[in-house]
């Protein structure tokens, strides 16, 4: 990591001195957000910097708590604004320059082979079907209001139904079906979910996710529904007016080097977003993207206040 030392001398050369004056860098991060600590040691040792990360909860959250701080932030990096929040956290001033790239994934809905087998229910083949009776009571989603992969579902339904009555019929269809809404999605995944002792076995995830449950024997554990599915970015990026800005931006170089991207796959189980790193093998048969998307090309932030309104009428009026 030879180069990233060398960013770090060249941004402190820039600033007029010829070692940080403040070497520790905040990091405000979603609570899934994974780094060794052999690759946090390394960027200490090779950097100079000292790093701290600040769990905060979900992308939502995280959000949120990035504009509550903006005149007083909390961070001096950010990791894991996505595109349903990056609009967002541009437009209250919470960015200094551009954001980044740094993995991607698709949002789609998963389901436990096995529950299925054992019940003799034939599994879903696309989100649309999850109104149908044969699926009342067995998924679970994430509320929009807080969670990336609630927000990008709802996105993609507003990109999948053209007439607004068939799409409030869908989301009045999906509650009276029985669906469960769960504030983030590690309780979504970690505690309703079937494969985790829950008593969902359908969970709104990524279509990387069955790449974590592949079973001892080899088989599959699960699967996605790969039509239909948000391509979902996480950025990261300094925080405006932030302590460290100067470490931050090394913080976030860091995190498009070849060393960090090739740790994503089975880190957090998302692609990364510098091409050219090698996934996994096994991705080929368990965490293939989607054969089709949807939502990602509207303006969410333009239209959040509104599709959040609305979906609260469904889910709480």
């Amino acid at each position: 990591m030879k180069k990233i030392a060398l960013l770090a001398i060249a941004v402190l050369s820039l600033a007029g001195c010829q070692t940080p004056e403040n070497t520790l860098v905040r990091v405000a991060a979603h609570d899934s957000f994974v780094i060794s600590e052999e690759l946090v040691a390394q960027f200490e040792s090779d950097t100079g910097y000292e790093l701290e990360i600040l769990r905060q909860g979900d992308t939502g959250s995280l959000t949120n708590q990035l504009v509550l701080t903006k005149r007083a932030p909390v961070a001096d990096a950010f990791f894991g604004v996505d595109n349903t929040f990056l609009g967002r956290a541009e437009t209250e001033g919470v960015v200094k320059g551009d954001a980044v790239a740094i993995d991607y994934s698709d949002v789609c809905f998963n389901y436990d082979i096995a529950w299925f087998q054992e019940q003799g229910i034939t599994p879903p083949q696309r989100w649309r079907d999850l109104v149908n009776e044969d699926y009342a009571d067995l998924t679970v989603i994430t509320n929009p209001n807080f969670s990336s992969p609630g927000l990008a579902f709802l996105a993609s339904t507003h990109a999948a139904f053209e007439a607004p009555g068939e799409l409030t019929q869908f989301w009045e269809d999906l509650r009276d079906n029985g669906v469960k809404v769960a504030g983030s999605w590690e309780d979504a995944y970690f505690s309703d979910f079937t494969r985790y002792g829950g008593s969902r076995p359908i969970v709104l995830s990524y279509a990387s996710s069955p790449a974590a449950e592949v079973n001892e024997d080899g088989s599959a554990g699960s699967a996605a529904l790969l039509v239909e599915c948000f391509r979902q970015t996480e950025f990261a990026g300094v925080v405006a007016g932030s302590a460290n800005e100067a470490g931050a931006q090394v913080f976030v170089d860091f995190l498009r080097s070849p060393e960090f991207q090739a740790s994503v796959p089975e880190s957090m189980y998302v692609y990364p977003a510098v091409e050219g790193v090698a996934v996994p093998e096994s991705w080929a048969q368990f965490a293939t993207p989607a054969t089709s998307t949807l939502g990602e090309d509207l303006d969410i932030n333009a239209f959040r206040d509104t599709w959040l309104g609305d979906w609260s009428e469904v889910f709480d009026g």
